[in-house]
């Protein structure tokens, strides 16, 4: 493995901006420094006037991810590829309960399945789902096997009911491991969806108003309620409105433990797309919201409210996608990996949204530290993995499907022009993406068991 030098770049490291280079060895950062020599064979990349940043971790990804309505487009080969062209060099997957199976089993399961398979470090988030019972023991043995967090869902057939919920905090806070919520009202949504069946408004144009604010919002309102009461941080993803965000605010100034993570779609696209010809490719939980709810999530981020920022990467084909004609009935789930970097320097820091510091906070720190990732992962530090994504803040890409490497073949942001992308990720010392040229000769990404918090 030829060792790398990152020279002249804009470093961002956990104190800020240095204008520094970047030595990794066998897969490992060794030295930051100014002017550190090279040695005949070492690769010298010259990073001057770009920024050089630690991989971006995308902590809430749905790769070969089955439903009764077939498989997702991306694999793990595809989409950790299509990750990696957008500066991504670890991701977060999900591990579903086998019938039959303890948790840790299923686990190694979604495991032995990315194996081999996948371009980019890895790790699993356990889901606990409704029909399948789980012990005290079964969260040991995933605290043992190096699993940091359980995701629960609060609406669909697998949701967790509350009595089951609030078992699993107090488990949870006895195994130290992180909670994690997709949170939707079910009642409220069954209740929506009854109603708008009877008045026959059952198409894609719907698909906001039948998952209305309230019922995130009212979800959000009972974790909250139940975590305190119990005294455990918990995690909730994909957060869509204004008002959940001001929950968590409220929540977090009383000194409660909660963190969560919004998405890119939520902070630039609106329900109005679902009214757009093929409005299913814009189709996800929860759905697309307003103006005013992406100001406050916007506000949300400049304040640290949230400490990620995710894709929720869930990717079908436009034909997949149009096989359903109906809000109730769809595919639901966007390609994202490969445009969450781009997207969000170009809309948060170049437009003065957010700081380089605080993108980088959102995209590798703070994932790697609540996941159990930190140092290895998440920093450019002496003995981090050589984990590092140079971007270019004045380059300009009009996002298109055509163009970006999902199997999806689409962009839910098709026509977006950016500025500022990436040029190059390494992944532990080794360039797999360069130049608009996906370079790794084979998926070698390992699985990364996360550390004690």
């Amino acid at each position: 493995m030829a060792t790398i030098i990152i020279k002249h770049g804009n470093v961002v490291t956990e104190e800020g901006v240095q204008n520094v280079d970047v030595k990794i060895v066998n897969g490992v950062i060794t030295a930051i420094g100014t002017d550190l020599t090279s040695d005949k064979g070492d690769q010298v990349i010259d990073a001057s006037g770009k920024f050089v940043l630690p991989g971006v971790i995308d902590v809430h990804t749905h790769y070969k991810m089955g439903s009764p309505n077939g498989y997702t487009a991306d694999d793990f080969e595809s989409g950790s590829k299509s990750a990696a062209c957008g500066g991504v060099t670890t991701y977060i997957d999900f591990a579903s309960p086998v019938e039959g199976k303890p948790l840790l089993e299923s686990l190694l399961i979604r495991q032995e399945e990315a194996k081999a398979h996948s371009y980019l470090d890895y790790h699993l988030h356990m889901e606990v789902t409704g029909w399948h019972d789980f012990t005290l023991e079964d969260l040991k043995q995933l605290a043992r096997y190096g699993i940091s967090s359980l995701k629960v869902y609060t609406t669909y057939s697998d949701r967790l009911p509350d009595d089951k919920i609030r078992k699993l905090l107090k488990m949870a806070k006895e195994t130290d491991l992180l909670v994690i919520f997709h949170a939707e009202d079910d009642d409220l949504i069954a209740s929506f969806r009854e109603e708008f069946k009877k008045q026959n408004k059952t198409g894609v144009e719907y698909h906001a108003e039948s998952r209305p604010h309230a019922a995130e919002v009212k979800s959000v309102q009972n974790l909250l309620a139940m975590a305190k009461e119990i005294d455990v941080p918990i995690y909730i993803v994909h957060v869509s409105t204004g008002e959940a965000c001001e929950l968590m605010k409220k929540a977090q100034q009383e000194g409660q433990k909660v963190y969560g993570e919004t998405c890119p779609h939520y902070l630039l696209l609106t329900a109005e797309c679902y009214k757009k010809e093929q409005g299913q490719r814009y189709m996800m939980t929860p759905p697309l919201r307003t103006e005013k709810d992406q100001e406050l999530l916007w506000k949300g981020l400049q304040e640290g409210i949230f400490q990620c920022l995710t894709t929720d990467h869930c990717s079908y084909t436009v034909q997949q996608k149009l096989e359903f004609n109906s809000c109730f009935d769809g595919l639901n789930g966007i390609p994202g990996s490969e445009t969450l970097l781009p997207l969000t320097y170009s809309e948060g820091v170049a437009n003065g949204r957010i700081t380089i510091e605080q993108l980088v906070a959102y995209l590798a720190t703070n994932p790697a530290k609540l996941f159990g990732l930190y140092p290895q992962k998440g920093v450019i530090s002496i003995g981090s993995d050589g984990d590092i994504t140079i971007l270019d803040p004045e380059k300009e890409v009009v996002l298109t499907g055509e163009k970006l490497h999902s199997a999806a073949g689409y962009t839910p942001f098709e026509g977006i022009k950016v500025k500022g992308y990436p040029t190059t990720t390494i992944l532990r010392g080794n360039i797999i993406y360069q130049d608009g040229n996906f370079v790794a000769q084979k998926p070698e990404g390992r699985f990364i068991r996360a550390r004690s918090k």
